[in-house]
């Protein structure tokens, strides 16, 4: 069997876009898993943010609850209570723009958010399917 030059070309031209289709869905595919492995990884640090605070909150309760038991005044308690208060305010802000500023740009779209509340919305909202 010969093959004429026309069904030569054809049969490159076919190969070549074999080739080319295979490049071109391996990145694809690859692209989809790094973004999907952003967002698991963003789920994660929302999740150990919100259990660290969830930890320092129950601690401020044990340091409230001592504070009361050793017989401290209710307005040194309630001055306590505003520093605490002040401090963890800070501390949500700081984390969520250390998220905000090492997220890099072609990841931005994992961060919807740019306060703690809407972090947490976020976090609430994220699929937890095998994640």
């Amino acid at each position: 069997m010969e093959l004429t030059d026309l069904q030569l070309t054809i049969l490159v031209c076919v190969y070549f876009f074999g080739v080319v289709s295979c490049k071109f869905a391996t990145q694809f595919f690859e692209v989809c898993h790094a973004a999907r492995l952003v967002e698991r990884t963003m789920y994660r640090c929302l999740l150990m943010c919100a259990k660290v605070h969830e930890d320092a909150a129950f601690l401020r309760e044990i340091k409230y609850n001592h504070l009361k038991t050793a017989e401290f005044e209710s307005s040194r308690i309630r001055d306590f209570m505003a520093v605490d208060d002040r401090a963890m305010t800070h501390w949500k802000e700081s984390i969520i723009q250390s998220i905000l500023i090492n997220t890099p740009p072609t990841f931005s779209y994992v961060t919807k958010f740019t306060n703690w509340k809407e972090a947490m919305q976020q976090l609430k909202e994220m699929p937890k399917d095998d994640l």
